[in-house]
């Protein structure tokens, strides 16, 4: 796993030290082990020990090169859902899940009150939703005879409680037409002096 994760830190402090290639970087593929630099933006503690491991950089540099790879390359504009949380499509829910708790960790509004960063959290919040709308149609109807069977009859109780409305509405429209009638014919009987 420490092989895989010093190809994502060593991307990230390449890109800080040469940020032209940033435009490449956007298209390239994710290299491995981007967690460990949400884990370092969100300053876990023991992040910052296994990237020291991985390179001799001092702390901060391992931070920064972690932050700009992400604002930059993971949350950029034109980023799919995916890619804002660090990951592909084949990545298990609990993974994007993960990856989008160190974001709004880092990201969050209560940590920080810079603007920037909120207009991040909204991205990789609407992310999440994206990836978890797509994850939630990519598993299909729920087999369970239980929760069909409650799905079932939850339909029931609208359709009677539908039916219900609609035959007071009704009722309430009858109700009225008969009050107009009965004042039309009030007024014609008593006629003014």
């Amino acid at each position: 796993m420490s092989g895989s994760q010093n190809h994502a830190l060593k991307a990230a402090l390449d890109l800080l030290h040469i940020p032209s290639q940033v435009r490449l970087m956007r298209s390239a593929p994710l290299p491995p082990g981007v967690l460990l630099l949400l884990r370092l933006a969100a300053e876990e503690s023991g992040a910052e020990c296994e990237a020291e491991k991985l390179n001799l950089r001092g702390a901060s540099a391992h931070r920064d090169a972690a932050i700009f790879f992400i604002e930059q390359v993971l949350l950029s504009s034109n980023s799919d859902a995916y890619r804002m949380l660090g990951l592909d499509a084949a990545a298990p829910v609990s993974e994007l899940r993960r990856h989008m708790a160190y974001l709004l960790k880092w990201l969050h509004p209560d940590v920080s009150r810079d603007p920037h960063k909120a207009r991040l959290a909204q991205r990789v919040l609407v992310a999440w939703n994206e990836v978890k709308a797509a994850k939630r149609l990519d598993r299909g109807p729920v087999g369970s005879t239980h929760e069909t069977s409650r799905k079932a009859a939850h339909s029931r109780y609208r359709s009677r409680a539908l039916a219900t409305m609609q035959s007071a509405a009704e009722r309430h429209g009858e109700a009225r037409a008969l009050q107009s009638r009965l004042k039309r014919r009030l007024r014609r009987r008593i006629r003014p002096l």
